[in-house]
């Protein structure tokens, strides 16, 4: 792993990437440096702002999950991912390992098992970079059953090179910008929408408690999660979401989450 680190902050390794600055091809030489230093089944990278949609800057992903990234994950199921709430919460530029971003429970929520676990991701991790009004950009680096989790090790190594990682793709965001390079906008919902409807969810219907409640559940809290964030206890957790569930007429947090997608869909 130590040869591998220093084949990544060799001159050439960082020649061609710097060439690669502000055009397409920069996350591709990025992604085939990267696996210089730890092998990865997929990548890809997003940019998050709150002025616009989030948009798509780089996929590689595996056939499967690409299906399910498109068809789901861009049409609003992003705002329950562990790395969004990165975005929300504003990191700090860094290395990121999935587990580090869960809420507690996560792997039993509706988003984990429609989307990770259906797109048999083992494990990612996740590099953040604050561009300030350019936007926040999300590199993810994943890895899909049957192979294993990054070590700890790998994640040592990963981190000794990132910031240089970071300091690249943030002057590459900066000269993309100036030169109007094209993205893919990863909804047709913008992010001003998702986070109103997750702030207003069904304010006619729910007390301000209750939406709390739905906002923690639908990002994939667990009710003891929730009950942690809201400073109660789980008892009174499952009270105020069994009232909320009994005036949607939902019967759990599965369809709570797909009644949050619809609800986002038909937003105007």
């Amino acid at each position: 792993m130590q040869n591998s680190t220093h084949e990544f902050l060799n001159i050439e390794v960082q020649t061609r990437l710097v060439d690669t600055l502000g055009n397409k091809h920069f996350f591709r030489e990025l992604v085939d440096s990267l696996k210089t230093v730890l092998p990865f089944d997929s990548s890809s990278a997003i940019c998050y702002n709150k002025q616009k949609a989030p948009e798509l800057l780089f996929s590689n992903l595996l056939e499967h999950e690409d299906k399910i990234f498109f068809a789901r994950f861009l049409d609003g199921a992003y705002v329950a991912s562990p790395a969004y709430q990165g975005f929300v919460n504003n990191l700090a530029d860094g290395i990121y390992p999935w587990i580090r971003l869960m809420p507690e429970g996560f792997k039993s929520s509706d988003m984990y098992s429609t989307y990770y676990r259906v797109s048999c991701i083992e494990d990612l991790v996740y590099v953040f970079v604050n561009c300030n009004d350019l936007g926040f950009i999300q590199f993810c680096i994943g890895r899909h059953e049957p192979s294993s989790a990054f070590s700890e090790s790998e994640l040592a190594a990963l981190e000794s090179v990132s910031p240089l990682i970071i300091g690249l793709i943030r002057k590459h965001w900066e000269y993309a910008a100036k030169q109007g390079q094209d993205v893919t906008p990863l909804s047709s919902i913008v992010s001003e929408r998702v986070n109103y409807l997750l702030n207003n969810f069904e304010s006619d219907l729910l007390t301000a408690r209750e939406r709390q409640i739905a906002k923690l559940v639908i990002t994939g809290h667990s009710s003891q999660s929730a009950a942690d964030n809201l400073h109660i206890s789980p008892g009174t957790e499952r009270v105020h979401r069994a009232k909320l569930y009994s005036k949607l007429k939902l019967r759990s947090n599965s369809e709570l989450f797909s009644y949050f997608l619809n609800q986002l869909r038909s937003v105007d």
